[in-house]
C-alpha cells in the first residue's frame, strides 16, 4: 500500500476513534466558573465587589435529531437566590429549579440555559434570600439537542457577592474537596459529566 494511502486510512481511523470517544456533552466536562472578588465592600465587609457576570457556552455534539438525556453532577458555593413560577422537579434538591423568574435579581443566578429544548435551570434557589453561603453537591438530569447552545452562568443585578472568603461566620471559608481545596473568596461552579443517553 502506498505511504499516502497508508496515511489516509491512518487518519480516517483516527478521526473515527475520536468520534466515538468524544461525548456530545465534552462541554461540560470540568467546567468551572470561579465569580472572583476584585475589590472590598467596606459597606458590607461580608460581601466584596465583583463582576456581573461570568459565563461559558459551548455548542452540544452528538447525532442531528437526536436529544440526549444529560446528568451532571453539580458542585458550588453559592448565595441564595429566590424563583418566581418555576418548579423544582427532585423534592430531594429543591435549589434546582426549572424556568421561572428571579424575585430578587440583586442576588446571584446560577443557571444553565439551553436552547434546544429550551429551557433555563436555576442551581441556587432557595425560600429566601440571606447572607449566606450554601454549599452543594447533587445529580440532576437534563435534556439536551444535538447542536443545542449551552450557556451556563452566573448574574447578578448589582457589583456585591456574599463572600465566601470572609472569616468570622460558620458558612464561610468552605471548600470542594478536588475543586477548591482552599477557601476562595467569591462563589464557584463546578459542573461535571456523569453520563450521557440518546433519548
Amino acid at each position: 500500500m502506498p505511504i499516502r494511502v497508508l496515511l489516509s486510512v491512518l487518519a480516517l481511523a483516527a478521526t473515527q476513534v475520536q468520534a466515538q470517544t468524544t461525548s456530545p456533552a465534552a462541554g461540560f466536562k470540568g467546567l468551572t466558573i470561579h465569580d472572583e472578588c476584585i475589590g472590598e465592600n467596606t459597606e458590607q465587609p461580608d460581601t466584596c465587589l465583583h463582576l456581573r457576570t461570568h459565563e461559558k457556552s459551548f455548542t452540544f455534539g452528538g447525532n442531528a435529531g437526536t436529544v440526549y438525556e444529560v446528568t451532571l453532577r453539580v458542585r458550588g458555593l453559592f448565595e441564595p437566590t429566590t424563583i418566581e413560577g418555576g418548579e423544582a422537579p427532585d423534592p430531594a434538591h429543591p435549589y434546582f429549579m426549572t424556568g421561572g423568574q428571579a424575585k430578587r435579581p440583586d442576588y446571584s443566578q446560577w443557571h444553565i440555559d439551553v436552547s434546544v429544548p429550551k429551557q433555563s435551570y436555576t442551581l441556587n434557589h432557595y425560600p429566601a434570600t440571606s447572607h449566606t453561603i450554601y454549599k452543594e453537591d447533587f445529580q440532576v438530569t437534563i435534556p439536551i439537542a444535538a447542536g443545542a447552545t449551552v450557556l451556563v452562568q452566573t448574574i447578578d443585578a448589582n457589583d456585591r457577592e456574599i463572600d465566601n472568603g470572609a472569616k468570622g461566620k460558620p458558612d464561610r471559608q468552605q471548600t470542594i474537596p478536588g475543586v477548591a481545596d482552599t477557601p476562595l473568596a467569591g462563589q464557584i461552579l463546578r459542573l461535571d459529566v456523569v453520563r450521557v443517553e440518546a433519548h
